[in-house]
């Protein structure tokens, strides 16, 4: 098996409902075109960090590999085996885990944690004999007392919760996990904590992640290979070390540039980002992020660059690539 998990030519174009579509546009066949063209494989114990501003399409990428949303065209695939119906996509659930954005939010108020934590093996028909004694195994597993079982959401703190979701997510001892922001709205200190978590059990489980955020110095922290979102596309991929060091798109190296160094003297204000990122509505002709791109040159806005390999292992989509 060469991939935990494969996506080919995804893309995702949204109907807005009709109130919202005549506020936005008075076209009546308007589609929002959010994702378009991603390609990419996750390798077994591999964690592939998914980096893009807010509003580049990352969190519904994670819901159409789980299938809460719906592709346009593409295919997808988990262990060799294509999701294409809802029963494919259930069986992908088994052993594929989606860790929301919001931990708090993505917890029933109504129930309380060992209730919450249990609830895969209800959904699923694969409750084991003593229900409590193995919420009390997984919550111990993420570094939680038992006694947290009898808390409710609203009970917890931002970490606590984080860790519930943890536990949640491992019951079914997935193969995937996909991570959602995990660290966001978190102290610092939590936000270590919770990364050590997550490594911990990368090599303890062998577990593949898909780690989605926009912090720079937690995705170098815990990733293997990057692969950066800009509106909509995937603009570069690759292994951490070489991205970092040698990034190949305009948009990845306004993306370190932008990183905050505490030395005033290696700060590159040149390379920073500079402007707002395109609405999806008024998606830029040719390259996407040709309206803030310090290289723009006169192809960059009238064709689209496709991504495409400069070497083994990376690749990039841009007319005039950093060399």
């Amino acid at each position: 098996m060469s991939a935990v998990f494969e996506i080919r030519d995804g893309a995702v174009d949204l109907v807005p409902p009709v109130p919202v579509l005549k506020r936005l546009s008075p076209d009546p066949a308007l589609r929002i075109n959010i994702l378009r063209g991603i390609n990419f494989a996750i390798a077994p114990g591999e964690v592939l960090g998914l980096v893009g501003e807010s509003g580049s399409g990352k969190s519904t990428l994670a819901r159409v590999m789980v299938g809460l949303q719906p592709m346009s065209q593409g295919s997808l695939a988990f262990e060799g085996k294509p999701l294409i119906t809802r029963q494919d996509f259930s069986a992908f659930r088994r052993r594929g885990a989606l860790m929301f954005q919001d931990p708090v939010a993505s917890l029933s108020p109504r129930r309380k944690v060992e209730q919450l934590v249990i609830e895969p093996f209800v959904i699923q028909g694969q409750a084991p004999p003593d229900l409590s004694a193995r919420a009390a195994q997984l919550l111990e597993r993420v570094g939680l007392p038992a006694s947290i079982g009898q808390r409710y959401p609203h009970e917890l703190s931002g970490g606590q919760a984080r860790r519930v979701c943890v536990a949640r997510a491992l019951a079914l001892n997935p193969s995937l996990l996909i991570a959602d922001e995990p660290t966001a709205g978190l102290d610092v200190s939590v936000q270590a904590e919770i990364l050590n978590l997550m490594t911990g059990l990368k090599t303890d489980l062998g577990l593949s992640f898909l780690i989605i955020t926009h912090n720079l110095a937690m995705v170098r922290h815990v990733s293997s290979r990057i692969a950066i979102l800009y509106l909509g596309r995937l603009v570069e991929l690759g292994t951490t070390r070489e991205i970092f060091a040698r990034p190949a798109h305009h948009y990845t190296q306004s993306l370190i540039a932008s990183e905050p160094q505490p030395d005033p003297r290696k700060r590159r204000s040149d390379l920073a980002l500079k402007g707002e990122i395109p609405s999806v509505l008024a998606r830029p002709v040719g390259c996407a992020f040709h309206t803030r791109c310090p290289a723009v040159r006169p192809l960059c806005k009238t064709a689209e660059p496709k991504l495409a390999a400069t070497n083994a292992g990376r690749a990039t989509a841009c007319h005039y690539p950093i060399t």
